[in-house]
């Protein structure tokens, strides 16, 4: 058997794990695998692979079809977009679709299994082996991916990551985050899980055991309520971690509890204000065109930044991901499932145009 596995997006900062998790996968089953990122995809089209595996996000399922079209033999893909939409990928040609987590199911596709939707096996994150990149790139300007969870039990209106984690949460040992650690060729790395910070007891862990080892210079994703905790913050900064990328998304209650962020304003700002206090880097994310959003929340958005410690920040419009109450809410407005194979991921504008989102993306970008 001998695979190659396609990394479609070319806008990753990290090479991705998941690929890299199935690339190792593959290889402890012996199985002869290469991976190379979509720029290099075109050289392979004339070489000869029993399958060729691609991972999809919306952002990157585009390029869905062109990819099929390059390669005519057996072909697979799985990843989010799949996930939430398998039938749409079958439709155009994909032989088989993952769905969920991907390393068992590879393994049973290489072993035989010819269902055309696998959904994929839970597997023991403490026994996986480590992600191997071979053959990837990503920019690497800072540093290096690790997953040290996987999943998330929010339920935000927005976001597809919960979907795609039936709402679980499965952490790995410290005793393997720290393994991995050990293993990376660079000082600089990411924890890429969804919430880092989601267990105290388990990140604070993790903070001293990277503090033994010293000379690591970190970032995390989290939410900003979990930084409220002094001796959390204090362990984050002790450890190398300069930097906690937070969802804030909007500083206005109501605009909060409409998308089920389950959070308060003052409960995100206190965090960045401890964060603050223990000399950590904050970069808030905020996010414009919430369904019922109106000036008026934005304007408490503004306010309320001018009077926290938040010192970066940054802005999205609000993306129509498959399988949340966005994407049902476009759904019946009209939204084409088509547009994602042809445009990536569509800013949702059914209740306000682009220039008013860009409007407000200003104001908060001034605040």
């Amino acid at each position: 058997m001998k695979v190659l596995l396609i990394n479609p997006w070319a806008g990753e900062v990290f090479p991705p794990p998941s690929l890299g998790y199935l690339q190792a996968v593959l290889k402890q089953a012996g199985v002869e695998v290469k991976a190379c990122d979509l720029v290099d995809a075109f050289s392979e089209r004339n070489n000869t692979y029993d399958m060729v595996a691609v991972s999809f996000h919306s952002f990157s399922v585009k390029s869905a079809v062109g990819l099929r079209q390059m390669f005519k033999g057996k072909m697979i893909c799985g990843g989010h977009h799949p996930s939430a939409m398998p039938q749409q990928m079958l439709d155009i040609g994909y032989d088989q679709v993952v769905i969920g987590e991907g390393e068992n199911a590879i393994l049973e596709i290489v072993n035989g299994n010819t269902n055309s939707i696998i959904k994929g096996k839970s597997v023991n994150v403490n026994e996986i082996p480590f992600p191997d990149y071979t053959g990837f790139t990503g920019n690497r300007t800072m540093g290096m991916p690790i997953i040290s969870s996987r999943g998330c039990c929010f339920d935000c209106s927005f976001c597809a990551s919960s979907d795609f984690w039936d709402r679980s949460w499965k952490p790995r040992s410290v005793d393997n985050v720290i393994k991995e650690l050990q293993l990376i060729v660079t000082k600089q790395f990411m924890f890429e899980d969804d919430n880092f910070t989601t267990h105290r007891g388990r990140a604070i862990d993790i903070c001293k055991a990277i503090r033994e080892l010293g000379g690591f210079n970190w970032q995390c994703a989290s939410r900003a309520e979990t930084l409220t905790d002094d001796k959390l913050c204090w362990n984050l900064k002790s450890a190398g971690c300069h930097t906690v990328w937070l969802g804030v998304e909007t500083l206005s209650q109501d605009s909060l509890d409409r998308c089920n962020k389950n959070t308060t304003v003052e409960k995100m700002l206190a965090g960045i204000a401890m964060a603050h206090l223990h000399g950590l880097n904050t970069m808030s994310q905020f996010i414009v065109g919430l369904p019922g959003d109106t000036e008026r929340n934005i304007l408490e958005t503004v306010t309320n930044i001018k009077h926290s410690k938040i010192r970066r920040r940054g802005t999205n419009t609000l993306w129509i991901l498959p399988n949340t109450e966005i994407y049902k809410k476009a759904k019946a407005l009209g939204f084409d499932d088509n547009s994602y194979l042809t445009e990536g991921v569509s800013y949702y504008t059914y209740e306000q145009n682009m220039k008013t989102l860009s409007h407000w993306s200003k104001l908060i970008n001034a605040a």
